[in-house]
């Protein structure tokens, strides 16, 4: 495994650290606390994953078939214009390769185990 740099770690400890700053101005019970590490942990991991889709490029398809009909539509007239614009008239659906930052995937599976963690508690209570 790659070394893991300050911004990966900041960002893998950023759910606990909210969770407990919300917890201690909120009721202190061990089921909130819970509770609270439950539900933010669900919403970085849905966050994290829109991010990991969007940067491996799973969206490029549909955009390319979006841009293409766009393309064909035109009228004849301005098309010619638009003829070697590689946006407009796409050669390829996908790119060669794509660039994931490298905090993405390590936060992706610390929320991931966040939320294993939380129903472990919960049903430990």
């Amino acid at each position: 495994m790659k070394k893991l740099n300050l911004n990966t770690i900041i960002y893998i400890f950023i759910t606990p650290i909210f969770t407990f700053c919300i917890w201690s101005i909120t009721t202190h019970t061990w089921l909130h606390f819970i509770n609270t590490l439950f539900v933010l942990s669900i919403i970085m991991t849905m966050f994290s994953f829109l991010l990991l889709l969007v940067q491996e490029g799973i969206f490029d398809v549909t955009s390319y078939g979006f841009r293409k009909f766009r393309y064909q539509m035109m009228r004849k007239k301005n098309r010619h214009l638009y003829e070697e614009d590689d946006f407009y008239n796409p050669k390829s659906p996908k790119r060669q390769h794509y660039a994931v930052q490298s905090w993405i995937k390590p936060t992706l599976f610390a929320n991931l185990t966040y939320i294993i963690l939380s129903f472990i508690l919960a049903f430990t209570i």
